[in-house]
């Protein structure tokens, strides 16, 4: 009986102090303060070990402290083509296990990962080995996240400037790699052992480029030895792989350049006496000088490779060069005269015989027989092609054939006497303002006028040199023709030769590019 008795006042006593005690506590941690148990994790967790900032956190001193690197790309903001400079924005992740900053998440209030400042606590000296950037370190230090099993994850942001060895052989259609190298700066393989978050670069965010399309970025875990320590140095490096995007050139530089030096095919059907098509060639050679100079500047001035455009601008030139001193020759052989110049038998077989007969070219008045065959037109062939020129014909074919004497035709001669008189009518041939010929007898029958024989050879004598000189006008005139048709017949291959060199030279120079033959003429590399 007594033993139940004392059963039932410690049932009793159990039953209402545990309440009280339950009811205490809820009450202490009612009245706990916003942010203690951070705070108070905090401290204990900075102020336990000393030097935490400086002391790499291994459990064991001779084993290496695994650091897992990776990226996000987030936009690539310049690429520098003349200091060859490529400006990325750039979230670094690095990951590693702190076994000092571990806490039980229940004597923390169910805090399960706090935030704390790089510079409170051991971070690795990553840095980025090929920067380009007067702050080496261009980072932003963020707070670094630790789990309760002390793993910290570092995401520090920054914007990158680093050396890009750019290639302009394919200029405007080209790919350019660009790679950002990072390592310890301190630490070699032996103390961390720095590898790879992620096989490939994250992209998911990153911001298209107006200049470039990205590729893709590919990661790389390098491991150097050097003949000064035993142990390795580890980089992690990130490959950036960037494609030209090249409408913004092709109208912009490509495009004018095609069209000027088109422009160039304009010069040879130009006539010589127009006074322009000296001044039209230069001006056009000077525009694609300016062209050269503004395409330059976009380059670097390097000699290791030479641009694929500036090659075709080189091309363009020459063309240009060659087109303007056809022009002048063109010039000097339309102006040239018989006392001045005498056409040579090479100049005469090359451009009165050789290229009319290859550029398929025919001139009024001549019939030509080709390079190979020899001889000349008889005087009755010539004839009859001479019917059909211009209204003076029929003076140049009586100068042919002997019979002209200043344009006056012996209609009758008669002779009387032992005395030789001669009686003479002449009739005088001429054109009227229609271009036909009209006959004038400018002479009558002088019979029984006696006549000297010595007067008669005076005049035989005028007449004589009056058809030679005659004679001498139409020469120089055929000469001053031969010269001039000279001239046309260089100016048809100057249009036909450069014609040809403008194709090939287009053709040739903008498909040695992988990327123009794929995104223009639609070949595979």
């Amino acid at each position: 009986m007594a033993i139940r008795l004392a059963a039932t006042i410690v049932l009793v006593c159990i039953l209402i102090v545990v309440p009280v005690e339950a009811a205490k506590k809820q009450k202490q941690d009612r009245n706990v303060e916003p942010g203690e148990h951070e705070r108070r994790l905090m401290n204990d967790l900075l102020s336990k070990f000393p030097y935490r900032e400086f002391a790499r956190p291994a459990i064991n001193e001779s084993d290496a402290l695994t650091v897992a690197m990776g990226m996000t790309l987030q936009q690539i903001m310049d690429v520098d083509e003349v200091n060859q400079i490529i400006t990325t924005n750039i979230w670094l992740t690095l990951a590693w296990t702190d076994a000092t900053l571990a806490w039980n998440e229940s004597d923390y209030g169910g805090i399960s990962s706090i935030r704390l400042p790089p510079s409170m606590i051991w971070t690795p000296d990553i840095l980025l080995y090929n920067c380009a950037n007067e702050n080496f370190d261009s980072t932003y230090h963020s707070n670094v996240v630790v789990e309760s099993s002390g793993s910290c994850e570092w995401i520090p942001p920054g914007i990158f400037k680093s050396a890009c060895s750019i290639d302009v052989t394919n200029f405007p259609w080209d790919d350019q790699v660009c790679t950002l190298k990072f390592g310890s700066w301190t630490y070699d393989g032996g103390r961390i052992n720095l590898t790879k978050l992620t096989e490939e670069g994250d992209i998911s965010t990153f911001k298209p480029n107006g200049e470039w399309h990205l590729k893709g970025v590919d990661v790389l875990r390098n491991v150097v030895y050097y003949p000064c320590c035993d142990d390795p140095f580890i980089d992690i490096t990130f490959v950036i792989k960037l494609k030209r995007k090249t409408l913004y050139y092709a109208m912009n530089l490509v495009m004018p350049c095609i069209l000027i030096s088109s422009l160039m095919l304009l010069v040879f059907t130009l006539p010589p006496d127009t006074g322009e098509k000296l001044s039209f060639a230069v001006t056009i050679l000077l525009s694609l000088t300016v062209f050269m100079m503004i395409f330059t500047e976009s380059l670097p001035p390097t000699s290791d490779a030479s641009p694929m455009l500036s090659n075709y601008f080189s091309a363009m030139l020459l063309m240009v060069a060659m087109a303007v001193l056809l022009t002048m020759t063109i010039l000097n052989f339309h102006h040239r005269n018989p006392d001045t110049h005498t056409m040579g038998p090479t100049t005469k077989k090359i451009c009165l015989d050789w290229l009319p007969w290859f550029l398929r070219m025919s001139r009024p008045g001549h019939i030509f027989k080709g390079p190979f065959k020899k001889g000349n037109l008889s005087n009755q062939e010539m004839e009859i092609e001479m019917l059909d020129q211009s209204p003076g014909y029929r003076r140049k074919m009586a100068a042919t054939a002997g019979y002209q004497n200043n344009g006056r035709t012996p209609l009758t001669l008669h002779q009387q006497g032992s005395a030789g008189v001669i009686g003479v009518r002449y009739a005088s041939y001429h054109e009227n303002q229609d271009g036909l010929m009209d006959k004038t007898i400018i002479g009558r029958d002088n019979h029984g006028i006696p006549q000297s024989r010595e007067k008669m050879d005076n005049v035989l004598d005028e007449l004589h040199f009056m058809t030679e000189r005659f004679k001498k006008i139409d020469e120089d005139e055929e000469v001053v023709g031969d010269w001039k048709y000279a001239a046309m017949v260089l100016d048809r291959f100057g249009l036909v030769f450069f014609s040809i060199y403008l194709i090939i030279a287009t053709i040739v120079i903008l498909n040695t590019a992988p990327n123009f033959r794929k995104d223009v003429l639609g070949m595979s590399a």
